[in-house]
């Protein structure tokens, strides 16, 4: 009897939902920008850093659903893993704007939509 006890709620315990690890992701469209000499606020991110390639902008509403925080590491797939240190004007919604210190470069690399933006723990 006993036994049969213990095997009842081991196999309980086995059935119960485990947890796991959550993700935070957002589909964005991801453009690239470069500092122009001279410019306001002179080569600054919102986070107070100078920009530098690896940098990410993001909106504030995918900050805000993918709870960011400056310093945050995130992926973008297929273009590799960024820092979150800059953020967007309010108006721009779901996009991310990647630095690159060529404005040729910049300029190439276009507009990439529907791109999957995690956040990295």
């Amino acid at each position: 009897m006993k036994t049969l006890m213990i095997t009842c709620l081991l196999g309980l315990g086995l059935a119960l939902p485990q947890t796991t690890m959550g993700v935070n992701m957002s589909i964005v469209s991801v453009t690239a920008y470069s500092y122009s000499g001279g410019a306001p606020p002179y080569n600054l991110t919102a986070s107070g850093k100078r920009v530098q390639e690896g940098m990410l902008a993001l909106s504030r509403d995918v900050e805000r659903d993918l709870q960011l925080s400056f310093g945050d590491r995130v992926l973008l797939h297929g273009l590799g893993v960024f820092e979150f240190q800059d953020r967007m004007a309010s108006r721009w919604k779901q996009k991310a704007d990647v630095f690159m210190h060529s404005d040729y470069k910049a300029r190439s690399f276009g507009v990439r939509r529907y791109v999957v933006l995690v956040k990295l723990v």
